[in-house]
């Protein structure tokens, strides 16, 4: 397993414990992933930073007010005109005969809406629902990936996604995201999608990360990735300048729609 991954199975663990005890010692959190009580500081400490648990002095608490992800229904309705002209931008980018990974989430969702009249492509994804609604040209082909399919969500997750993901290449994997810091990187709100999407980042020649202004309002549970990993960054012009400006130090390639 990746060290990220080994991360995320550490912070479950931990928040499956304090579900059951609403509260967990240094000791506790060291114990129950057989670490040293420095990396379960740090993973405590990590999680308070994501305003998961709050940190107390030789332990930590269940935080009962934190931000959690919103529900797929809600995200497709926030922010739709961004989403829209991000898609629309990345939607430039697709040639006919290109193969194309569409990771989960609702601004490639509206990229997937796109690709009707687009011929020869063989579209990847991960998403339900873009694999049950997007319409394709009779000349193109899908591939939907299997796996565990996250409660009240549309991603399918797991082992054996992550490694059907990485058995195959895209000309382009557009990658979607929880929240970024333009500084730390990539994050995601939950651990379940970690593996698979880090997989779908790797599976493309070209990768490209779409976001709306609001995903950079602040850090999610689990980083996926730093910012080095994306060729281009699209987003919306609804972004504030400061962010923009260390944005533009951190990517190779951005576009404000």
């Amino acid at each position: 397993m990746t060290d990220s991954s080994l991360r995320a199975k550490r912070y479950k663990n931990i928040l499956t414990y304090l579900e059951a005890h609403q509260m967990i010692t240094i000791r506790e959190a060291a114990e129950i992933n057989g670490v040293s009580e420095a990396t379960a500081r740090r993973d405590l400490d990590d999680l308070n930073e994501a305003t998961q648990v709050q940190r107390q002095h030789g332990g930590a608490v269940l935080k009962t007010d934190f931000r959690e992800e919103t529900l797929h229904n809600e995200k497709k309705k926030q922010n739709l005109d961004a989403k829209k002209r991000i898609a629309n931008k990345a939607g430039e980018m697709i040639h006919d005969g290109a193969s194309v990974l569409l990771d989960t989430g609702t601004t490639t969702y509206q990229l997937g809406k796109l690709l009707k009249n687009r011929k020869y492509l063989t579209v990847i994804t991960n998403n339900l629902e873009i694999a049950e609604k997007i319409d394709l040209d009779v000349t193109s082909s899908l591939i939907v990936i299997g796996g565990i399919r996250r409660k009240a969500y549309s991603s399918i997750t797991g082992a054996m996604a992550a490694e059907q993901i990485r058995s195959l290449h895209a000309d382009i994997a557009f990658i979607g995201a929880d929240a970024v810091d333009a500084d730390q990187g990539v994050f995601n709100s939950n651990m379940e999608e970690l593996e698979t999407k880090q997989a779908a980042i790797s599976c493309g020649q070209r990768t490209v990360l779409l976001v709306d202004h609001t995903k950079f309002a602040g850090k999610a549970l689990v980083k996926v990735c730093d910012m080095d990993r994306f060729d281009c960054v699209i987003t919306d012009r609804e972004m504030p300048d400061e962010t923009l400006e260390r944005l533009r130090g951190k990517v190779k390639q951005l576009f404000i729609v």
